[in-house]
């Protein structure tokens, strides 16, 4: 390997290895209690080494939210991936999602400190992936003749934002499993008038 390959393999590693420490932090202190010393100190680096990746506390927040958020989106794409059609995608990807609000760093992170630290304006542009995934589902589903409704930016947004407000529902919830299976009941129904077939059993479990 040659030196500039080991260079950066060490600088990915000493990136990773702040925001797994800074993740553990903000889900278990919250952001306004971690300190920029304490993920240095919790990932054995210096204050320096962390600077040199992340300008501030809030731009290190904002890569572990978007972590966060890129491993719930490959979770939900493989949650679809092994489903035969277009419909059984969708709803086990959404499904899928439903389970991630139960995650503990997904309900801290991105449902309850998110939208104080960065503003709701800047949580929903780094939302732009999930609700990519949702448009494709929709158009697939359109596609293959599943729909009762016709894909378009409103119809995204609109469900979108219901998966969004279900997600707040059970990341605030002091039951949250029971919340979760309320939620995907509903969901699921809601659903049903976009496909026009049985609400999805996989939504209410």
């Amino acid at each position: 390997m040659t030196v500039k390959g080991r260079r950066q393999e060490y600088v990915e590693a000493t990136r990773a290895a702040l925001l797994e420490s800074a993740t553990e932090l903000f889900t278990e202190k919250g952001f306004a209690q971690t300190s920029l010393d304490e993920v240095a100190a919790a990932a054995r680096l210096t204050k320096g080494a962390l600077y040199h990746h992340f300008a501030n506390k809030q731009a290190l927040f904002e890569q572990v939210l978007q972590t966060v958020n890129d491993r719930i989106a490959e979770t939900v794409i493989g949650a679809g991936a092994g489903e035969d059609g277009p419909w059984a995608r969708l709803t086990r990807g959404l499904d899928a999602f439903l389970d991630a609000c139960l995650d503990r760093e997904y309900q801290r992170i991105c449902l309850q400190q998110a939208p104080a630290v960065l503003g709701w304006e800047r949580c929903r542009e780094l939302e732009a992936r999930m609700m990519g995934l949702l448009d494709a589902m929709l158009h697939e589903l359109a596609e293959s003749g599943q729909s009762r409704l016709q894909p378009s930016p409103l119809l995204t947004r609109v469900l979108f934002r219901m998966l969004s407000e279900a997600a707040m529902v059970i990341g605030e919830a002091t039951d949250p499993a029971a919340a979760r299976a309320e939620v995907g009941a509903l969901v699921g129904e809601l659903l049903h008038s976009v496909h026009g077939g049985s609400p999805s059993a996989a939504t209410s479990r």
